[in-house]
């Protein structure tokens, strides 16, 4: 049922019904009620990778402790580092005491470091993403901001410009604040964690795989072997659907797990080319966040098709040209879109409202000038993560339309004047 995606999407655009000046589009299809899903998690979101659009959300805005989780947002820092060129995988970090403590800690998930043997960026940063190692991140913090205080500084610095204001951040790893020993963050509670929405999540998530994909390169790997001079530490991912076996083709990201967050997980993947990202938090155990994780990415294939609309298809509305030699110009969208939207209903599936750039649009206009936006709204819809409630993209104009001779125009401003 998996692979037919593709042609559904194709069929789907065969019932497209072309409107001008109404402004709308509708998909026609049987009458059929979508199923509701209450997912067995404190909160859940699911949304596509590329566009952000919401297809699936429960208390997604409400902040909760996410334990490892946390640590998606330190890879995107230290991506973000190695691209500007402020660090390099090959550049070497030395733990300090407390971070050597952290790592031989039993209770926590770790790969053993010793006191004066320096680490790699690129060893750190598997260790963290495979293996979900707790003092490997708070090295990859040090790497780049020289102390933990100046890394949590750092984080949520970045939080607010990915546009999450909402989250509390205490560490670089997401652990309990009584871990950390004297590299606690000034004045924070011992018992203080990390908190984001999984909508927070879902956006920190969205934003790693669109500006650094390779990301998927390590988060897929089943595990590592963590080599300190010798003395390989065998670490197996903690993403259990890696291996599953129900062709969802999960590649990554990151799972967490504390007494205050319970079981979270955030997920992703790829199946024929529409990558979704879902994030669960606070499921009961180890079992229940992938299951519910499966249990979401089923519902949205069996209960959603994806629609895929591209420049070259007929859709197009007419907007009024001034001074020309035709009266309107026909506009077309400016890139190819992508939607989820619920499978056999008779409601309008797609509004589509086209706003010209100007109160008046003058000729001569040439084919593929932006004469305007769309705005398309999908019925019933959960909006999109960045807080938008329809997807935008430019109007541009299908052909050409010539200007009107100079000396009509200027007795057709003049009379238009009087």
């Amino acid at each position: 049922m998996f692979k037919k995606l593709k042609k559904l999407g194709i069929s789907i655009l065969t019932s497209l019904i072309i409107v001008t000046g109404v402004g709308q589009l509708s998909l026609i299809k049987a009458d059929q009620t979508l199923p509701q899903l209450d997912l067995e998690a404190k909160s859940a979101i699911a949304i596509d990778a590329k566009t952000g659009q919401i297809i699936y959300a429960k208390d997604d805005k409400q902040t909760y402790p996410v334990a490892s989780m946390s640590k998606l947002l330190t890879a995107y820092i230290l991506l973000q580092a190695i691209h500007k060129g402020e660090v390099t995988w090959e550049t070497k970090v030395t733990p300090t005491a407390t971070e050597v403590d952290i790592s031989n800690n039993t209770e926590l998930t770790n790969v053993p470091l010793q006191e004066g043997h320096s680490y790699t960026i690129r060893q750190l940063y598997q260790a963290m993403l495979v293996g979900s190692a707790n003092a490997a991140t708070m090295l990859i913090g040090n790497a780049i901001s020289g102390t933990q205080t100046k890394f949590i500084d750092k984080m949520r610095e970045t939080a607010k410009s990915l546009g999450i204001t909402d989250a509390k951040i205490y560490s670089a790893n997401g652990l309990t604040a009584k871990y950390l020993g004297d590299e606690i963050y000034p004045n924070t509670d011992e018992n203080a964690e990390n908190e984001f929405s999984v909508r927070d999540m879902a956006i920190i998530s969205q934003k790693l795989i669109k500006e650094y994909p390779e990301i998927l390169e390590t988060t897929k790997l089943t595990k590592i072997d963590f080599n300190d001079n010798g003395e390989i530490t065998t670490v197996n991912n903690t993403n259990e659907l890696l291996q599953d076996d129900s062709n969802l083709e999960i590649d990554g990201l990151k799972t967490g797990t504390s007494d205050a967050a319970g079981y979270c997980f955030a997920s992703t993947t790829n199946k024929d080319g529409h990558r979704i990202i879902t994030v669960i938090a606070g499921a009961k155990d180890n079992d229940a966040r992938f299951d519910q994780t499966k249990n979401l990415l089923n519902y949205i294939y069996n209960n959603y098709d994806y629609l895929a609309i591209s420049t070259n298809q007929a859709l197009r509305q007419d907007a009024k040209v001034k001074y020309g030699k035709q009266s309107s110009v026909s506009a077309i969208i400016g890139n190819d879109l992508s939607l989820w939207v619920p499978k056999n209903t008779r409601e309008k599936a797609l509004q589509i409202k086209l706003t010209p750039k100007s109160s008046t649009i003058e000729a001569p206009i040439k084919q593929g000038e932006t004469v305007g936006d769309y705005q398309i709204t999908i019925a019933g819809n959960l909006g999109f993560v960045d807080g938008s409630t329809d997807l935008k993209t430019k109007a541009i104009a299908a052909n050409s339309v010539e200007g009107i001779n100079i000396f009509i125009k200027w007795w057709q401003m003049l009379t238009d004047a009087i």
